[in-house]
């Protein structure tokens, strides 16, 4: 009795493997710029555009922040986000560009809108280059 059932356990476990196997195998998960295109080449600027008649550039989204007397970088950013490491490089008083975007682009998960439109892909803003394994930011030039 007890090999019957081991038998049937074991037939169950190998058809199961194969099913779920069989439902992922064909289907690998979009990785935007790997398996799949990549929707925001630009990062920053693709996504802070003029979108649905409404102004999500960075020099709005800077000047509508609360507690934050931002100064006005259409003059002086040329490539986002690199141009903001003027101000943003390591050890800045102003705070590092790493820890100053990935805190606006997820604190608040469950009001954010890059994580609840953007699904918070690192891809958005990140491009990894798959024959060395080294990732990057994507910078582009400004759209102001």
């Amino acid at each position: 009795m007890k090999t019957k059932l081991a038998l049937v356990v074991l037939a169950l476990v190998a058809v199961s493997s194969i099913m779920v196997g069989g439902l992922f195998a064909d289907t690998p998960a979009p990785i935007p710029g790997i398996t799949g295109p990549d929707a925001h080449p630009n990062g920053c600027v693709d996504c802070h555009a003029v979108q649905g008649g409404k102004d999500y550039r960075l020099p709005q989204g800077l000047l509508a922040m609360k507690g934050v007397k931002h100064p006005d970088i259409t003059k002086i950013v040329k490539k986002v986000p690199d141009g903001c490491m003027m101000c943003h490089k390591a050890g800045a008083k102003m705070g590092n560009i790493d820890v100053v975007l990935h805190k606006a682009h997820f604190e608040n998960p469950t009001t954010n809108h890059f994580v609840a439109f953007y699904q918070g892909s690192c891809l958005s803003c990140h491009k990894i280059d798959t024959t060395t394994g080294i990732m990057a930011v994507k910078s582009a030039a400004a759209n102001w």
